[in-house]
């Protein structure tokens, strides 16, 4: 299949172009970013764009007659909250337009990259798939918004609609996001030694592993008939201080300290239900929080631990 990945430039995205690229599809690539050097030994189409411009987006689609999309392209958390209208012009109106062109193009399969930011953050966990969503920030909103609009193209134009919800998705080359600061980032520090603070230990969350992240949206993108349109996908819990200590193990070199007051940078709940993902694609997370964190420290130290 020859398909369209928004975003292909970013942390998720590059990593899934390479699954669909293993998988045998043909990838298209639109990004406003550069080409990252991680394809340079790739064969695939990469485009500078914007996915929220229809001049772009369609003649992407008219040159390289794409038949499916996986739309990632998107600002995030923190740029959203100091620049709600263009928070809504890159996060929402792209996924219109994506979704305009697919129904003049006639492409039947469309993947959206949502977000556990959709739901109540104030509410009995773990959170159900039906859970209540009420978002707590902008970003979170663009994105309950794009699953709204989903719906409606696929009741009114047959748009074979599909998206995951993960949790806190982290792993190598991880730069922007919410909870990079400490998930991703943290990990980095750690590896690098030397005088480590972290001011939220005790905060919990739901580490959801790069690689793992992409085998779920790839179960998704392939399932044949799913029984739901959106899935919510989990990794693990753990505390902040429980995968810092982790990490400690492989890098006794740095020195790390730990705050003793209760600081929650995160907005989100902790703990969500992702049994319809089980249920429905088989899913299931291949990375215990050990593993992953073991792999996390050999590719950014460039060694096998």
């Amino acid at each position: 299949m020859r398909i369209l990945v928004t975003g292909g430039g970013g942390f998720i995205g590059s990593n899934l172009v390479k699954a669909l690229l293993r998988q045998g599809d043909e990838v298209v690539v639109i990004d406003l970013a550069p080409k990252p050097q991680i394809f340079n030994n790739d064969t695939l189409i990469y485009v500078r764009g914007d996915c929220g411009s229809e001049i772009d987006i369609y003649r992407v689609m008219a040159e390289h007659k794409i038949e499916g999309i996986l739309h990632l392209g998107a600002m995030m958390a923190g740029p959203c909250e100091a620049n709600p209208p263009a928070a809504f012009r890159a996060n929402f109106r792209s996924t219109q337009t994506l979704l305009d062109a697919s129904v003049a193009f006639g492409v039947k399969r469309f993947f959206f990259m949502s977000s556990i930011s959709v739901y109540d953050p104030v509410q009995s966990e773990p959170v159900p798939h039906n859970g209540l969503k009420n978002p707590p920030n902008i970003y979170g909103q663009t994105k309950l918004a794009g699953e709204h609009l989903l719906r409606w193209y696929t009741q009114n134009h047959g748009i074979d609609s599909r998206g995951i919800r993960p949790t806190w998705v982290w792993g190598p080359n991880r730069q922007h996001g919410l909870t990079t600061l400490y998930t991703t980032a943290m990990i980095n520090r750690i590896a690098e030694g030397g005088n480590v603070f972290i001011d939220n230990p005790n905060e919990c969350g739901d580490w959801l592993y790069i690689h793992d992240c992409v085998k779920a949206v790839m179960l998704a993108w392939n399932a044949k008939e799913p029984g739901e349109r959106i899935y919510t996908i989990c990794g693990s819990v753990h505390s902040i201080r429980e995968v810092a200590e982790i990490a400690m193990k492989y890098c006794p070199e740095a020195t790390v300290t730990f705050s003793a007051k209760a600081v929650k940078p995160s907005p989100y709940a902790v703990c969500f239900d992702d049994s319809a993902a089980k249920r429905d694609l088989g899913w299931k997370p291949d990375y215990s929080i050990e593993d992953a964190v073991k792999d996390h420290l050999s590719t950014v130290l460039n060694k096998k631990l």
